[in-house]
């Protein structure tokens, strides 16, 4: 399915009370851009609340990890028949360029985005996983805007973030493959389901053709075995490079 003018949920909500049909177009994409923005700041807000309030790096950095991914619930407010529409990867384009400045250069292990997006509070880890996923946002934003691949790989990323907290909460019958990080089985089913819900959600919110019940399996379960494999510090980039592809050629063998 490709993107679809209808709208759902959040995302109609917002733009019929937020974005007035009869503005320009620029106009709308620039305003859309700024309720971003506005969004990812109280993210970051929160995240520090989190951090201060239960004392456990790994909940304010899967809370932000959660957040970023459903930056895709914003992109019916923008108009995709003006160039504008790129605008939709302003925050992780300044967020990249935020990371990198932070994680290689700053170095300052007491900064609150250091403290609120990494396990030990070491900015090289900045570098990998939180400017990993600021980059698939970039490149989702630009190349899969409004398409069924887009929520695939986004949708993934919930999983991703309800693979760690159960595991984190409830993970007991823990397992590890070469090359890659302690799992739980209560995690991974976790990610199933998570990956499940994400790209349920985001269709419905961005007015996109539900892609099947037996797809939604698959997608779920394609992204627990990449979860449970994946190595390590490139988790994230193996994730939306295997769901990207699975989205490109499962839906061919499934309904053969």
């Amino acid at each position: 399915m490709a993107g679809g003018a209808a709208r759902g949920g959040l995302s109609a909500l917002l733009a019929r009370t937020s974005l007035d049909p009869a503005m320009y177009p620029v106009a709308t994409n620039v305003l859309a851009a700024l309720i971003t923005i506005l969004y990812v700041k109280a993210v970051m807000e929160f995240g520090t609340f989190i951090r201060i309030k239960f004392n456990v790096p790994e909940l304010s950095r899967k809370f932000v990890h959660l957040a970023a991914c459903s930056f895709v619930v914003f992109w019916p407010l923008f108009d995709p028949g003006h160039w504008g529409w790129r605008l939709n990867v302003t925050v992780p384009c300044v967020m990249s360029l935020r990371l990198i400045y932070k994680g290689a250069i700053l170095k300052d292990p007491e900064d609150e985005d250091v403290r609120s997006m990494s396990r030990t509070s070491s900015p090289s880890e900045l570098l990998y996983g939180p400017l990993q996923m600021t980059g698939i946002m970039c490149y989702v934003g630009v190349t899969k805007f409004m398409t069924d691949t887009g929520i695939i790989i986004m949708g993934a990323f919930v999983g991703d973030w309800l693979a760690a907290l159960v595991g984190l909460q409830y993970g007991k019958h823990k397992y590890r493959v070469p090359l890659g990080g302690e799992k739980s089985i209560e995690g991974t089913i976790g990610c199933v389901l998570g990956t499940m819900g994400g790209i349920w959600l985001y269709s419905y919110m961005c007015g996109l053709e539900f892609i099947g019940w037996r797809m939604l399996v698959v997608y779920g379960v394609t992204s627990a075995v990449v979860e449970g494999c994946a190595l390590n510090n490139y988790d994230n980039l193996l994730l939306a490079v295997a769901m990207e592809m699975s989205a490109k050629r499962l839906p061919g063998y499934v309904f053969r």
